[in-house]
């Protein structure tokens, strides 16, 4: 998106500690675009040391949470995100406290990696192994922002919170194959262009010892893999309890019908309900014990290429006495390539997995955002290199399923199973989200329905810029202009 001329600020203020036309000497190292959520802008010419990318922007909003990203060729360099809050011409950068903490009048926002005190993190206050890390953490923006532009700067760099670049002798950006962006950011409390429409819910509502809704669930089918050798349609292994979905692995209590050790408990929505981009989050908690191995994931709705050509996307697991939450991706690239770490594929962090959190995916057209309780856990993006998408990077452009059940492990990783033991993992709801379309086609014009007394009456109502019309404290739209306008994907006048 690019902004009008009028009144926007200007970068010659702003410091590059190197020629602006500066050439590029190293192309193993190449940016490709800016992220901030689902919104991108490109570099048109990626050989370059400095690009003004101005007028183009982001939209944020007081108080909200955005992620930063980037897509990049090469490794073992460093993201650091600016923001010249205050306007005065210059980013007013202090120095990341103990563990990388940022204050709130820090310019510098967001960075995937910094020695500080002789020790490496992010500005999350995660402990790095080491300082090859490109993507930089989440931010939030001020909350007493004031609505307008903002000058943001991009640079990628080696271990240097300096946002003219670093240029000593021990180390160049210019050397290092870094890069610095400016751009614009532009604060708004308009927020009707992220709304999301719930597409589909399951609360587990039913009578205790019910089975799940069979028009939302399925049995999953047992097959060879670890997760559904022992897979039963028994009641016993995936039934409501107390307003929640509970799938179990118990001890197969008759194996001379079944010779399986153990029967788990696993349903999916395959046939029934299946989506493309969107948003979903699952309420769980799970018991841990030795061979645990639950989950709550999605695969490609059939027809569709075999696994893991056609992706997985595993939003939750865990495996035995571990408190710890993975989310994780599989494609041709990252299994069959062995292209985990091109960008990263896996994410985990700390978790008391035995309470109750809410584990999440925003699935976009461009990225991957795994959250647990509304906090972003990692980030995967989709490559812009023609080459690495031939060879199945970014497999998630199709319709994918959800799949929740309690597995157990064989060793390979998650430990073998204790096959005396009753495992259950609880899931409370899933929810899935979905940005509604402005509209599919305009289907007809109607100058005398559904606008009475300039109000919407029936139905989701948009102007034709694509905005929704905001509804207010009573649950009812607000008065609508005279114009034209979409409800229900129909063009509606109102006189």
């Amino acid at each position: 998106m690019v902004l009008s001329a009028q009144a926007l600020p200007t970068t010659e203020s702003y410091v590059v500690n190197y020629d602006r036309s500066t050439a590029r000497t190293r192309n193993d190292r190449l940016l490709s675009a800016l992220m901030l959520g689902s919104t991108s802008v490109a570099l048109d010419n990626r050989y370059v040391m400095y690009a003004d990318l101005t007028p183009q922007y982001f939209t944020v909003h007081p108080g909200e949470t955005v992620v930063p990203s980037i897509i990049f060729k090469g490794q073992w360099m460093q993201t650091y995100v600016y923001v010249d809050w205050n306007r005065n011409g210059q980013f007013d950068v202090l120095q990341p406290g103990a563990q990388g903490q940022l204050t709130p009048d820090n310019e510098l926002v967001s960075f995937s990696g910094l020695t500080i005190d002789g020790e490496k993190y992010n500005s999350a206050g995660q402990s790095l192994d080491d300082l090859n890390a490109l993507q930089p953490p989440q931010f939030t923006i001020p909350v007493d922002a004031e609505e307008g532009i903002y000058v943001m700067r991009w640079k990628i760099d080696w271990d240097s919170s300096d946002p003219g670049g670093r240029v000593d002798e021990a180390n160049s950006i210019i050397a290092n194959g870094g890069i610095i962006v400016d751009v614009l950011l532009k604060v708004t409390a308009d927020t009707e262009e992220k709304d999301y429409e719930m597409v589909f819910a399951d609360e587990f509502d039913q009578a205790d010892g019910s089975r799940p809704d069979p028009l939302k669930w399925r049995v999953s089918n047992r097959e060879g893999a670890t997760w559904n050798r022992w897979i039963s349609a028994s009641p016993d292994v995936a039934y409501i309890q107390d307003g929640a979905l509970v799938c179990r692995a118990i001890p197969n209590p008759d194996k001379s019908t079944d010779a399986a050790d153990m029967l788990t408990g696993a349903v999916e929505t395959r046939g029934l309900f299946s989506f493309t981009y969107g948003k979903v989050e699952v309420r769980l908690r799970t018991n841990r014990h030795v061979g645990n191995f639950p989950a709550a994931w999605m695969m490609p709705q059939p027809p569709c290429e075999g696994w893991p050509k056609a992706g997985e996307i595993d939003i939750f697991e865990t495996i035995d006495e571990q408190n710890t939450a993975y989310h994780t991706i599989h494609s041709n690239w990252t299994y069959n390539l062995g292209k985990k770490n091109d960008p990263q594929h896996s994410f985990s962090e700390p978790m008391t997995v035995e309470e109750w959190h809410v584990y999440g995916v925003e699935w976009l057209e461009s990225m991957l955002i795994f959250t647990v309780d509304g906090q972003v856990m990692g980030t995967y993006p989709r490559s812009t290199v023609e080459e690495k998408l031939a060879n199945g990077q970014w497999p998630f452009n199709h319709p994918f399923y959800i799949i929740l059940n309690q597995s157990v492990g064989n060793g390979s990783w998650a430990k073998a199973a204790d096959t005396s033991h009753v495992y259950e993992t609880h899931f409370d709801y899933v929810h899935v989200y979905q940005r509604q379309p402005l509209t599919d086609g305009i289907n007809d014009v109607n100058t005398e329905a559904g606008m009475a007394k300039g109000k919407s009456t029936n139905g989701i109502c948009y102007d034709l810029a694509g905005r929704r019309i905001t509804i207010d404290s009573r649950g009812q739209q607000k008065a609508l202009r005279r114009g034209l306008y979409i409800i229900n994907g129909r063009l509606i006048s109102n006189p």
